[in-house]
């Protein structure tokens, strides 16, 4: 679990350092380059930059509040943008977490929409993780397959 720490933050606790003048703090982007959300974000900061049409398109069904963006639904409803590791991570306490019930794909997308979050690849993700889950693989129902003669292979 990481701690985030603004700049008021370490005025006030001072952090134990013997030599203030040398404290150095950064700023980190989260944003990782390949991340689905760059293009969009980039766009809707700076609309005059040169963008290709189909990000010009698809960024008219966004939003960004603050540093977040926001999809919107056509029913008026905002849903909040994930990336490649916070989807994991909702997916997993969806799936197997705490109210968790270890439901299909397609339940665990209708129930993240329900929570407000979206990536793109939503429901991909959400039969892959269930797929892999081996808890489902263990309790799942078996699959019978039909009775059938077998046929021999005659080696020449």
């Amino acid at each position: 679990m990481t701690t985030k720490l603004s700049p008021s933050d370490l005025e006030r606790n001072r952090l134990g350092y013997a030599n203030e003048d040398t404290l150095e703090v950064f700023a980190i982007d989260t944003l990782v380059s390949t991340d689905w959300r760059t293009l969009i974000i980039e766009y809707l900061k700076h609309p005059w930059l040169n963008t290709d049409r189909k990000s010009k398109y698809r960024a008219f069904s966004y939003i960004l509040m603050g540093n977040e963006l926001f999809k919107k639904t056509p029913e008026g409803i905002l849903l909040k943008c994930l990336g490649k590791n916070v989807a994991y991570l909702e997916i997993s306490s969806v799936h197997s977490g705490t109210c968790g019930a270890h439901q299909a794909g397609h339940k665990m997308k209708w129930v993240l929409f329900r929570y407000g979050m979206y990536w793109p690849t939503m429901l991909k993700d959400c039969i892959e993780f269930a797929k892999g889950c081996e808890e489902c693989q263990i309790h799942a129902g078996i699959q019978h397959a039909h009775a059938s003669e077998l046929h021999a292979i005659i080696k020449p």
